[in-house]
């Protein structure tokens, strides 16, 4: 399998879509943590908290596309 990163061209309606997806993902793992104080009490090498990081960083990434969109 080729693990290099990949470009995707997405239309308006695809981004916005994402844009919802990304943060409804977020917040459901804030929802269903299994902890009192949710993930933020696991250690970071734990696979839970490496992907709620990895959909965070995501929906930041498309925060910051979204403001560019408007930039221009």
């Amino acid at each position: 399998m080729n693990t290099s990163d990949i470009t995707i061209t997405l239309t308006e309606a695809q981004h916005e879509l994402l844009n919802d997806v990304l943060l409804h993902a977020v917040e459901a793992y804030q929802i269903v943590a299994p902890y009192d104080d949710g993930i933020h009490d696991l250690p970071l090498d734990n696979p839970i908290v490496q992907r709620y990081a990895m959909l965070e960083n995501l929906r930041e990434l498309f925060i910051e596309l979204q403001k560019d969109r408007f930039r221009k």
